[in-house]
């Protein structure tokens, strides 16, 4: 079993956080010509679900995924007791989401990707039933956790 350290994110790291929803805003107002900007809520997954069937918008459609999932992470700790940390074992350091302060963590960055190379189609992905999937998941995971501790 691997040694898992977590962490909160530096200000750099809370930058590059901050950043995935300043790029998506961007293209919210110079592709989608609209003044429109996340929130950080449940509200901003029409406009993930357009930009998603959308894009690529740039060169490296990889990347663009795993910002567009930073970004779903951001509704995921508005939606459920979750936190931003970094997350490191020994296949190396990823930002997760910590659910309730258990052992219990989340990629939102790859969320996305794996998706797609599991073969699905962008605009097939819905990250509202993703949400609703996680919120049940995790609730279940934790009650376990809570019982395994009785």
């Amino acid at each position: 079993m691997s040694k898992i350290t977590t962490r909160p994110p530096n200000p750099e790291e809370q930058g590059t956080l901050s950043g995935a929803t300043a790029w998506v805003n961007e293209l919210l107002e110079n592709e989608f010509k609209t003044q429109e900007r996340l929130s950080g809520t449940r509200e901003d997954i029409p406009n993930l679900h357009t930009m998603l069937a959308e894009g690529p918008y740039t060169d490296d459609p990889g990347a663009e995924l795993k910002t567009f999932g930073i970004v779903f992470g951001h509704i995921l700790t508005h939606e459920l007791p979750m936190r931003w940390v970094i997350y490191r074992d020994d296949q190396g350091t990823d930002f997760a989401l910590q659910y309730q302060g258990l052992d219990l963590f989340v990629f939102p960055g790859d969320m996305i990707v794996k998706r797609v190379e599991a073969g699905e189609e962008v605009d097939e992905i819905n990250l509202e039933a993703m949400l609703e999937d996680l919120k049940e998941a995790l609730a279940e995971e934790a009650s376990k956790a809570a019982k395994r501790r009785d």
